[in-house]
């Protein structure tokens, strides 16, 4: 089963780019690879969490008309209208980018649960999620 979820991880994009046109959640990971996960038990332990409470989420998110992008790359773009922001997490790599045309985007760092995700979405989006 975990070689499933590596195989995503493994083809990891250079730098990925997305597309605000509504509220929008994006999930970031750095690149890793087998070896890396191999060697490193919390590591893999940290992203099998990360993957699994993305999965939960991602209907939540859609029903409640959030967008919802899991992102493996050391940077990304995020396009808003004609402004174009280059994200690129310093010390800890992985969390989740809240944006929404109009509003200052918010950066949740670490693995959230998929019920702490809700309640952040909630509170930034102003959104009821079942």
């Amino acid at each position: 089963m975990l070689l499933l979820l590596v195989a995503s991880v493994s083809a990891a994009q250079e730098q990925a780019v997305v597309v605000v046109t509504r509220p929008t959640v994006v999930a970031f990971f750095p690149p890793v690879t087998d070896a890396q996960l191999d060697r490193d038990p919390d590591l893999n332990e940290t992203l099998t969490d990360f993957q699994l409470y993305a999965g939960q989420i991602r209907a939540p998110f859609r029903q409640a008309g959030i967008d919802f992008h899991e992102v493996y790359a050391p940077s990304l773009r995020i396009a808003v209208g004609h402004d174009m922001t280059m994200f690129r997490p310093t010390d800890i790599k992985l969390g989740y980018f809240f944006v929404a045309p109009g509003k200052a985007p918010h950066v949740q760092y670490g693995v959230a649960t998929d019920l702490d995700l809700k309640a952040l979405a909630s509170d930034y989006f102003h959104i009821f999620i079942k």
